[in-house]
């Protein structure tokens, strides 16, 4: 089956992110930009048909009129299944039900250097157009795996010696005073439920985020994905 990207950003995170095969690039005949032709350009390179069309072409192609010119049509990506030992900074999310917040937590993951994101396994391909402009590219470059139930992460964890460090409350140290090794889990629960209790059994170390004042409400996901991510980032640069 194939399904639609739209959009410079969206078609160019396919493209150099090589985790699905693309079929055609449809292209507005009289638009031409530097991103266009680096583009255009990829889509030869990886012997992606380029089909230049009318703009009234592309627009009864397209869902919405947001697409600047550009759709993609790809087919279906595939996700690995944890095998080998991922090093550097992996994130574990429970809880995520909406597209914009994956995309937002996708691109925060991406660009503070995170090695790969592990997700319970949901279906969320109708709702990846949506997800990879929130992400501004990002899902498509970022390593994802998918799990059937929790014990699949914990076993993974034990038989690489990933130490797992869970965003949870109970013995926490807060997260200025903890120091994250070269390779570690970091879990995050959603802001309503949290964690589960197989998952915070097996915790290495609780963190909390310490707040500048008195305030019991947890920061929503994308929020504490943003803060844990890159504190991260600046302990890696300070080494």
């Amino acid at each position: 089956m194939k399904y639609y990207f739209e959009g410079a950003i969206s078609c160019k995170a396919i493209l150099e992110g090589k985790k699905r095969k693309s079929h055609t690039l449809y292209v507005d005949r009289n638009k031409r930009t530097k991103d266009f032709s680096y583009i255009i350009h990829l889509a030869k390179k990886e012997n992606v048909e380029v089909r230049f069309l009318d703009r009234n072409e592309i627009d009864e192609m397209a869902t919405g009129k947001s697409h600047g010119g550009m759709l993609l049509a790809c087919e279906e990506r595939s996700f690995p299944a944890l095998g080998e030992k991922i090093h550097g900074y992996i994130a574990y999310l429970d809880g995520l039900e909406d597209p914009y917040n994956l995309g937002s937590i996708c691109r925060t993951l991406y660009a503070s250097g995170a090695q790969a994101l592990i997700l319970p396994k949901r279906d969320w391909k109708e709702a990846e157009p949506v997800i990879l402009r929130a992400s501004a590219g990002a899902y498509e470059k970022l390593d994802i795996y998918f799990i059937d139930k929790e014990e699949e992460l914990i076993d993974y964890i034990q038989t690489n010696h990933i130490p797992l460090y869970c965003a949870h409350r109970k013995e926490a140290k807060g997260l200025y005073a903890v120091h994250f090794p070269q390779d570690f889990c970091l879990a995050i629960g959603g802001a309503m439920r949290g964690l589960s209790s197989l998952i915070t059994k097996n915790s290495t170390q609780n963190v909390v985020i310490e707040y500048g004042r008195e305030y019991r409400n947890a920061l929503d996901s994308a929020s504490a994905v943003a803060v844990f991510s890159f504190e991260i980032l600046r302990q890696k640069k300070e080494g």
